[in-house]
């Protein structure tokens, strides 16, 4: 996940240089992202793990790693398949950043704890 903050890319990790937080293990490609990683693991692990745009439609929709964009300081993963491309539709849907998010969120809470 720190890949796509420094180096604006979805990067492949290495299990040698793993992470853990809050029950995940996250691979990353240095030991230099490690480092970074668990100075900040919030800053640097995606939002959601849906969609966000198909949560803001009230969608439930898996992701595509290569597919994101950074908002607010928040990675945000994409969904993406040959019917479907959600970081294409949030750029089209004129919403901003902080109303997707906003909206993203709301729906979250529902998928959750359905």
């Amino acid at each position: 996940p720190v890949s796509y903050f420094t180096e604006n890319r979805a990067e492949l990790g290495r299990p040698e240089f793993s992470a853990q937080h809050r029950g995940r293990t996250y691979s990353l490609t240095s030991k230099q992202q490690v480092t970074l990683f668990e100075q900040d693991p919030d800053k640097y692990r995606p939002r959601y793990d849906l969609c966000p745009y198909s949560l803001a439609l009230g969608k439930h929709l898996p992701l595509d790693p290569k597919n994101f964009k950074i908002v607010g300081g928040s990675l945000l993963l994409f969904h993406r398949s040959d019917q479907n491309d959600g970081l294409r539709g949030f750029q089209q849907s004129g919403l901003s950043g902080e109303e997707l998010i906003r909206r993203a969120d709301a729906n979250y809470t529902l998928f959750r704890f359905d």
